[in-house]
């Protein structure tokens, strides 16, 4: 078994986790996908701001990349 702890949480934030808890969801497993989207909106935050600070000059190179790789695909087929 995992290893478990407690949190106290306000009880209206218990029952919004219960709220959104699919019928025979635990609220851990509420918690779990809560964090797996805050998660996934935090990666795509962090990679927008990356491509928006990327140079002409590290798009072109990332491109170059990308083609060649893409070659190398191609030519498993």
């Amino acid at each position: 078994m995992a290893d478990v702890t407690t949190m106290k949480i306000a009880t209206a934030t218990r029952d919004r986790l219960r709220a959104l808890a699919a019928e025979g969801d635990s609220l851990e497993d509420v918690v779990v996908a809560a964090l797996d989207a805050y998660e996934a909106q935090q990666f795509w935050t962090e990679a927008e701001a990356a491509a928006a600070a990327e140079t002409a000059e590290q798009r072109a190179e990332r491109k170059r990349i990308e083609a060649e790789v893409d070659g190398w695909m191609d030519a498993l087929r």
